[in-house]
């Protein structure tokens, strides 16, 4: 499938993306340039692609690609991108000596030591704390392969690659509906706690930590929605697996009373505490002075948006940035009161093993 490479190489928009059960779609936007858009709410009414941020910022825009080319299953796409010639490269190459090797342990600890503080001082009810793992891409590397490894791997995941000029490239696997349905049966979810998959068999006990920091998630969900005079059945809480990993899920299955406007629902929604914190305003600006990094599309959200047909929008977890030397790994866990610090820094270990299985 040597037509990706030359897709990225010519800069051009597109995303190869498969929802859990369905075939495959490629999309590209070929004709004009993907556009980006200032605020969730401006989402209204549209159809296409989304790639949103954590935060929306410049150098990290709200996308929405409408394509022109629209091709479904594995035999059309490979027939599409065959076609595809390798094209000089447009994009700056990076230094590999710039690459670092190390994690990132120290800084990770010095973020954990404010976040703990502040929960303990009672600021915040939960605050999750994120890091990267930068990875060298050596020669080895195929970006075909990775998507496919995940497409094979986690058939339960919304799995997807994702170019255009502004983002760069990304690949990732997430088990998060944040968004999803058509005519009258939508649904979203509370996905929380973590942890490890062991000889096939789900966990039956839960720690009171990940029991409260889900319930903190059904809670919040269900509040946003009700705001937006939707009453939901709720499903839950119930164990399911993810890769390796084993998550807490609540499910809540509602009408929508104005379709017209999901993207004001997304503005209520975005970010769940999953992935932010509680207060959510609070929270989210104390991330962002105090984690030490910009997380980018990482724990945003992603997928097709269509008022008028069907719309699978999921959260971005289990994800990484590629670059032209590197690969940016990125994962997070929630923060309590009383939350150890080495159990975290491991939990984001078994996290990045979902990327790390697809690209060794």
């Amino acid at each position: 499938m040597i037509g990706i490479e030359a897709l990225i190489k010519q800069n051009k928009s597109f995303v190869i993306y498969r929802v859990p059960e369905e075939e495959p779609v490629l999309i590209l936007q070929s004709a004009s340039p993907s556009f980006s858009l200032n605020e969730l709410d401006e989402l209204d009414g549209k159809r296409g692609f989304v790639f949103a941020p954590f935060w929306i910022s410049d150098s990290s825009p709200l996308m929405l690609m409408q394509p022109d080319v629209f091709i479904k299953g594995w035999k059309d796409i490979n027939s599409y991108l065959s076609k595809e010639e390798c094209a000089e490269d447009t994009l700056s190459e990076e230094d590999t000596e710039n690459c670092p090797q190390a994690d990132n342990y120290d800084s990770y600890s010095q973020a954990f030591s404010s976040f703990i503080s502040s929960l303990r001082e009672k600021r915040f009810e939960k605050l999750v704390l994120s890091r990267t793992s930068v990875q060298p891409k050596n020669s080895s590397f195929s970006l075909e392969k990775a998507l496919f490894n995940a497409c094979e791997r986690y058939a339960d995941a919304f799995v997807y690659l994702y170019h255009t000029p502004q983002t760069g490239t990304w690949l990732g696997s997430t088990p998060e509906i944040l968004l999803s349905g058509k005519d009258e049966q939508w649904n979203t979810v509370a996905l929380a706690g973590t942890l490890p998959f062991h000889r096939a068999v789900l966990p039956n006990a839960w720690s009171e930590k990940n029991i409260r920091e889900q319930q903190l998630v059904v809670d919040y969900v269900r509040n946003q929605l009700t705001a937006f005079g939707i009453t939901p059945e709720e499903n839950g809480p119930f164990t399911v697996r993810a890769g390796e990993l084993a998550h807490l899920k609540s499910e809540f299955s509602f009408a929508l009373p104005e379709k017209g406007r999901l993207g004001s629902l997304l503005g209520l929604l975005h970010p769940t505490p999953a992935v932010c914190g509680l207060p959510k305003e609070e929270a989210y600006r104390f991330i962002l002075e105090n984690e030490g990094y910009n997380r980018r599309y990482y724990s945003g959200f992603l997928g097709w948006i269509n008022p008028d047909g069907k719309t699978d929008l999921y959260v971005n977890l289990r994800c990484m940035e590629i670059g032209a030397s590197c690969l940016t790994l990125y994962a997070g866990g929630g923060l309590l009161s009383h939350s150890e610090m080495e159990l975290e820094w491991k939990e984001t270990e078994a996290k990045l093993q979902t990327m790390l299985a697809i690209i060794k």
